[in-house]
């Protein structure tokens, strides 16, 4: 628990951070763009840390470079673990489009994870409120089917050495990663099972 603390201390001062609000218009070019296939509807971004817009540069990168994910919508989703066993709550903030949608997601400590399932009954709150155009599908088995398919996108953390880190803390960095990726896999803790899940 130590280790892991100290960890997010260390990463919460050297992350890239970037504000979402300055790459609106390029996404909103990119999931116009008809010479670039759609990816998926939706595409599911599970942010570490949200504070407002700001976020890690890594998550843009992630649609506008590495390769341009053409999607209906952008989902940024930061799950909080609350104090309170049961809570299940969520905030939502679109940012004045119909295209992004940033999801902090409060749930009590005894509460499962199971993120697919969240994020379907705040898609159907969001078309029905007429915030969200619903999606309908051509081809379906599922008559009547208003809520495309879903990607979700997991982002793994690598220690780079450009970052500037003393001997102890690059230490602490290597172990809580170690940590990490040796604990239960990220598409099981979100109840991801059986969702299309990118690592990356």
């Amino acid at each position: 628990m130590v280790i892991w603390q100290w960890g997010n201390q260390i990463e919460a001062k050297t992350e890239d951070l970037i504000d979402i609000h300055d790459y609106l218009d390029q996404i909103g070019k990119l999931r116009k763009d008809s010479s670039i296939p759609l990816n998926q509807t939706n595409v599911v971004f599970l942010v570490a840390h949200m504070n407002d817009s700001i976020i890690g540069r890594q998550y843009i990168y992630s649609i506008l470079d590495k390769r341009p994910k053409k999607a209906s919508v952008y989902w940024f989703v930061n799950v909080v673990v609350t104090d309170e066993p049961y809570t299940k709550a969520y905030e939502v903030d679109m940012m004045d489009t119909d295209y992004i949608v940033k999801v902090k997601l409060h749930l009590g400590f005894k509460v499962t994870q199971e993120i697919n399932v969240y994020i379907r009954q705040i898609i159907h709150d969001l078309m029905t409120s007429g915030r969200l155009p619903k999606q309908p599908q051509r081809y379906t088995i599922t008559p009547g089917r208003e809520v495309g398919d879903f990607q979700f996108v997991f982002i793994h953390e690598k220690l780079s050495y450009t970052t500037e880190l003393t001997s102890i803390k690059r230490q602490v960095m290597q172990f809580k990663l170690f940590i990490k990726e040796h604990v239960q896999p990220t598409a099981s803790a979100f109840g991801l099972d059986y969702s299309e899940v990118l690592n990356e």
